[in-house]
């Protein structure tokens, strides 16, 4: 009676062992699933900031070029502003020349 009473326990713990080790491997492979779905969209999200950071290189770029450009084009017309500037003063002094110029003339005629 007593190893039909010790045979009973152990049966009833290697029932236990076993549902408990079916439980754990469950409950593994659910983690393990949610594992590889967080690393899914951790490898998802990283394509996107590494998208991302290459784009805002690119935007960085043309802007530094536009801004390079734009300062070229503010260069140019400062320059041509005063060159149209000295080109004004030139054609009023060639303008006042002539005049003195006619009025030499018609003082001689």
């Amino acid at each position: 009676m007593d190893n039909f009473l010790l045979i009973t326990i152990i049966g009833i713990l290697l029932l236990y062992f076993f549902s408990s080790t079916n439980v754990h491997k469950a409950l593994y492979r659910k983690v393990n699933e949610e594992k590889n779905i967080i690393d899914a969209e951790n490898k998802k999200l990283q394509t996107l900031i590494e998208r991302y950071e290459k784009q805002v290189k690119v935007s960085a770029g043309t802007l530094k070029n536009n801004q390079d450009s734009l300062q070229v084009a503010r260069d140019d017309l400062q320059k041509l502003r005063l060159e149209n500037a000295e080109l004004k003063h030139q054609i009023e002094v060639l303008e006042s020349r002539a005049e003195e110029l006619y009025a030499q003339v018609n003082t001689m005629v």
